[in-house]
């Protein structure tokens, strides 16, 4: 990892250590496997990186035990993320016109609960691939498993179903490599359930 990301994600971790329980797992993962699956040639890593890490940094300022499965949490935790992505940024000096898009897509992040499609927004489109196959990591599937508050069968059904409706929506993976590591991961978690 670049040290300007490993910089962002140490501003970072007090605000994720003040929010939901996995999520500093969660950073950490979509940081080391993005790189893994995306081209640099194709997006600039300065914008989609910084994202990966701060993009949930606003639950720090969401109640406890909110519902982060509601509209309202998903709307504040993104708005608050926003300011503060602006305040880390900032402070590392950071430049301009990529916080200024970083605020944007924070802002947006979450709007694919809203209906958004991001079929024009490469950087939200590859993030949100992978913010969603966290959900079938081995340590995202029982964070998950938490907030829907399921068996493991249920929540691979409510998984299956999110992958559904994201299908109906227009929310596809970026490229064949991601979606494949995706029915991996969710193969290997079925097959857990099983043993």
């Amino acid at each position: 990892m670049k040290k300007i990301y490993k910089i962002i994600l140490e501003k970072a971790l007090p605000y994720y250590e003040k929010g939901r329980k996995g999520d500093i797992e969660h950073v950490k993962w979509l940081s080391n496997t993005i790189p893994n699956f995306v081209d640099e040639k194709e997006v600039d890593f300065d914008i989609l990186m910084p994202l990966a890490i701060l993009h949930d940094v606003g639950y720090s300022k969401v109640p406890k035990d909110s519902d982060p499965l509601k509209l309202d949490i998903r709307k504040l935790h993104s708005e608050e993320g926003a300011k503060i992505a602006e305040k880390i940024l900032k402070k590392i000096n950071y430049p301009q016109e990529k916080i200024k898009e970083l605020k944007r897509l924070i802002l947006k992040h979450d709007n694919w609960a809203f209906g958004d499609s991001f079929a024009t927004e490469p950087y939200l489109r590859i993030f949100n691939n992978f913010d969603f196959m966290w959900v079938v990591s081995p340590k995202g599937f029982p964070a998950y498993q938490n907030i829907v508050k399921k068996d493991a069968k249920g929540t691979i059904e409510a998984i299956e179903k999110a992958q559904e409706k994201n299908i109906e929506q227009g929310r596809v993976w970026y490229n064949k490599k991601i979606g494949n590591y995706y029915e991996k991961l969710l193969k290997e978690r079925k097959k857990e359930i099983k043993q």
